[in-house]
């Protein structure tokens, strides 16, 4: 929607197809009641998917946790190193990319999906990740970085929540909130789930 709006704005006739998830394989299951809360980011580690702030949040972080990062990508010694250094070795894993079938069950095993995008120092960012409407779909709270086209499916407060882009604070904020709230979990995961089937389906938005 943000490139979209910038391309009408020198005049352009631009028609917006919405991103879509397939509801069918990503499907709701019941939030895990267990701790520690499972934290769980997934993307291809680069600079714009903002995992290096997403670390630096975790310091901040007062509860039992752990947190699975899934990718691969250029900044994966960086990340480890980060991991290695902060004494998180026991409470993070970065684990290579997955296929759809095992990412439906990494999505049914986390209490709380995180997408901390940022934009990066060439000006990069993400437009709206697949992480994002799989886990919409799959019934999941997300935080998300209120970045490019992201809030266009995550809307505060009502199916997620949103934080500033690069602010480790902010997200250690947020992540505290849905730990001790596994009602708020539960009701933006719902309603998450509904937004996905209802303006995300992969079969309207592909026709």
């Amino acid at each position: 929607p943000d490139v979209a709006s910038e391309l009408r704005q020198v005049g352009a006739d631009v028609t917006l197809l919405p991103h879509g998830v397939d509801i069918q394989r990503f499907v709701p299951t019941p939030l895990p009641l267990d701790l520690p809360i499972r934290l769980l980011a997934v993307g291809r580690l680069v600079e714009k998917k903002g995992f290096d702030v997403l670390l630096k949040s975790l310091v901040e972080l007062q509860f039992p946790f752990h947190l699975q990062i899934i990718g691969d990508g250029p900044q994966r010694q960086l990340l480890a190193d980060f991991i290695e250094q902060q004494h998180l070795t026991n409470r993070v894993t970065l684990t290579p990319s997955m296929t759809h079938e095992q990412l439906a069950h990494a999505y049914a095993t986390a209490h709380i999906v995180v997408a901390p995008s940022v934009v990066d120092r060439n000006g990069d960012r993400d437009g709206l990740p697949n992480v994002v409407l799989e886990a919409m779909a799959s019934a999941r709270p997300v935080v998300a970085s209120d970045v490019a086209a992201i809030s266009s499916a995550i809307r505060h407060e009502e199916t997620g929540l949103l934080t500033a882009p690069g602010k480790s604070s902010a997200l250690a904020a947020a992540l505290t909130r849905l730990a001790f709230d596994p009602t708020l979990r539960q009701s933006l995961g719902q309603r998450a789930r509904a937004c996905a089937e209802k303006q995300f389906s992969l079969g309207s938005c592909s026709t």
